[in-house]
């Protein structure tokens, strides 16, 4: 299978550009509910932290591959198989990708698995991370706000792009 390398970089600066968006104006949300968390003060963030952050959106977006590009599960089936050379393997997965390689490669889909990725593993973690640290439940869905938007961003653009 073949990727665009390009989007992939790309796309992994989106949790940034969402996140100076969000939370720059979060920061007066936050304030209006109660909360003393101020994320993204006043100084700025130093070049290490930036690549630091960069690097775990990278991971994220690689993480959500696998669950948005569903032939990459065909693929990975047949992957040690083609490694060591069987060419009847090689050619099953030739067949399969030039019927149903752009299956489910449309961004409703990746926008689809973007929200369902947020619900169904984002909003529990954030759940259960607000009870043990005795935050508000707004403050909770206004994280939840930020990572349900950029998961619909990020599965959106790997379906389209990638």
């Amino acid at each position: 299978m073949d990727f665009n390398y390009t989007a992939i970089f790309l796309i992994g600066m989106i949790p940034l550009l969402v996140g100076i968006i969000w939370y720059r104006r979060g920061n007066i949300i936050l304030k209006s509910i109660g909360s003393t968390s101020v994320f993204f003060g006043t100084r700025p963030f130093s070049f290490k932290q930036v690549i630091i952050i960069y690097f775990f959106s990278l991971i994220l977006v690689f993480a959500f591959m696998n669950v948005v590009i569903h032939q990459m599960g065909f693929y990975e089936l047949f992957f040690t198989d083609i490694m060591k050379g069987s060419d009847s393997a090689q050619q099953i997965v030739d067949e399969f990708l030039a019927v149903y390689g752009d299956k489910h490669r449309h961004a409703g889909h990746g926008f689809f698995h973007g929200v369902i990725n947020a619900f169904c593993f984002v909003l529990p973690l954030l759940v259960f991370y607000g009870f043990l640290d005795s935050k508000s439940i707004k403050e909770t869905l206004f994280h939840f706000g930020y990572w349900l938007i950029t998961c619909a961003l990020v599965c959106t653009c790997i379906a389209e792009f990638v």
